[in-house]
């Protein structure tokens, strides 16, 4: 049994080299890979770790092997079983728009608090050198700490550790950015095999196998719906962000590759209660989830947001997409044809 991190420095670097080769990914983005293996590790060997599902682009990645695409964020569904059962706290029922508002509190206080130390503590059994930090710890342009709202879903921690690369790729800074939600729903899951890009590229040897495990992974065609339903819902924004969004355009395009395609644009029940349950838990007052039905989704970007979106799409191209990859506008024209497919549902 081993780890990377057991590894001499000029070990390391030529594990991460040769995984650089093989995956066609730069340096810092491999290393990275290897740091977000060991976050998900850690968050699945804690003592809420039977609450916990593994979701989201990097899930797609990692647990479903679909995209060939690195991912920077860890996104994790938190039951609210853990709340009612464990906690003991009424309001996890989130029957009333104040159970929910009460239920996001009581949650960023256990994840800022309780749980931060419990992830802290697990890092340091593992050997792990990293610095944890709460959203709210976050330093602003003045200084001062971030004004986080009590009652944000999903919570965000940020593990920070030291790269082995001074590397000026904007899509690979040595943080890795772990997004906790409490209001996902009970969404259908596999136990799937999650490993780093070390310990594929050196399979069959004991290299990295210390933190390889099978944990419960969210199915590709919830997230198929979401990341298209996200894209909709920004769009109504004064101004829509651009930057680190087109992963969804490649995502989308990837698993219309795929039969989870299929599937969820047949499947009218999945679809209209993702809808319902994002009008009930994620409601603000810019969007109209009214948007996300078929007969009115927008996926496909305006004209003037284009430039701003291939810009994102080519930094990330160049920096964490491994392996082929279509041109911004013939990924645009897929887009285009998916959204046309949306529309055509009936129902």
């Amino acid at each position: 049994m081993s780890k990377w991190t057991d590894f001499s420095v000029d070990e390391r670097k030529a594990m991460i080299l040769a995984v650089s080769q093989a995956k066609q990914i730069d340096e810092a983005a491999a290393e990275k890979d290897w740091w977000v293996t060991a976050v998900i590790y850690s968050l699945f060997h804690t003592s809420i770790s039977k609450f916990l599902l593994f979701k989201g682009g990097t899930s797609l990645s990692k647990g479903w092997n679909i995209i060939n695409r690195f991912s920077e964020d860890i996104d994790i569904a938190l039951s609210r079983e853990f709340f009612l059962n464990v906690r003991k706290l009424k309001c996890a029922e989130c029957l009333t728009h104040k159970q929910i508002h009460k239920m996001r509190e009581h949650a960023q206080d256990y994840l800022f608090g309780d749980f931060k130390w419990e992830l802290e503590t697990k890092f340091n059994e593992l050997g792990l050198d990293v610095t944890v930090v709460c959203d709210n710890e976050v330093l602003n342009e003045n200084g001062e700490p971030r004004d986080v709202p009590h009652d944000k879903d999903p919570s965000v921690l940020y593990v920070f550790y030291s790269s082995l690369y001074d590397d000026n790729a904007s899509y690979a800074q040595p943080v890795v950015k772990i997004e906790i939600s409490v209001t996902s729903m009970a969404e259908p899951f596999e136990m799937r095999r999650i490993s780093s890009l070390v310990a594929q590229v050196y399979e069959g040897e004991d290299v990295d196998s210390d933190f390889i495990q099978d944990i419960p992974t969210v199915s590709p065609t919830r997230t198929f719906l979401e990341k298209a339903f996200l894209l909709c819902e920004e769009y109504q924004k004064a101004e829509p962000r651009t930057t680190r969004m087109t992963r969804h355009f490649y995502d989308l395009e990837k698993l219309m590759q795929t039969p989870y395609c299929e599937m969820a644009l047949t499947d009218a029940k999945l679809y209209h209660e993702i809808v319902e349950h994002r009008r009930k838990f994620y409601h603000v007052g810019y969007v109209d989830y009214d948007k996300d039905l078929p007969s009115n989704i927008q996926i496909v970007p305006t004209e003037a947001l284009m430039s701003s979106f291939e810009a994102d799409y080519n930094e990330m191209r160049k920096s964490f997409i491994y392996g082929q990859s279509l041109d911004f506008a013939d990924l645009m024209a897929r887009i285009k044809e998916l959204q046309d497919r949306f529309r055509a549902i009936n129902g």
